[in-house]
């Protein structure tokens, strides 16, 4: 997903508006958002950007059981975030998105990634080496 940031000035967008312009006119359909900046929510997306890295959980998984990278997903959503992840919509289990997980939630999920890992052989190191400390001033 592509975003867009700005900032206003005296209550008026201070954006490269012909940049975003260029941006949309490489689709034939597009939305752009444009909500107050988060901070909770920019540390997760930061989080969920650690998730996909080399040195991050999905890769190492991917690597020590030899699956694709989604399948790793996938299996560390059922393993470690089953009461986030998985939800029965009209009788059908389901693995639902991370998109819209809350800073504490998202903790929780790794403190259980971190765990089973480590419990299967396959450590993985955290994004940051003072993480169990920080997250207990995010949280």
């Amino acid at each position: 997903m592509t975003e867009f940031r700005g900032t206003t000035i005296n209550g008026k967008a201070a954006a490269n508006w012909p940049a975003i312009q260029r941006k949309c006119a490489k689709w034939d359909r597009f939305i752009v958002e444009v909500r107050q900046l988060d901070e909770q929510r920019e540390i997760t997306r930061k989080q969920m950007a650690w998730l996909h890295c080399e040195n991050g959980p999905f890769a190492m998984l991917s690597d020590h059981v030899g699956c694709s990278r989604l399948t790793a997903e996938l299996l560390l959503k059922k393993k470690c975030g089953e009461s986030l992840f998985v939800k029965e919509i009209d009788g059908e289990r389901c693995i639902i998105s991370k998109a819209n997980l809350s800073v504490k939630q998202t903790n929780q999920w790794f403190e259980s990634i971190f765990d089973w890992m480590e419990s299967i052989g396959c450590p993985v190191p955290p994004p940051d080496p003072q993480w169990r400390i920080n997250r207990k001033e995010v949280s």
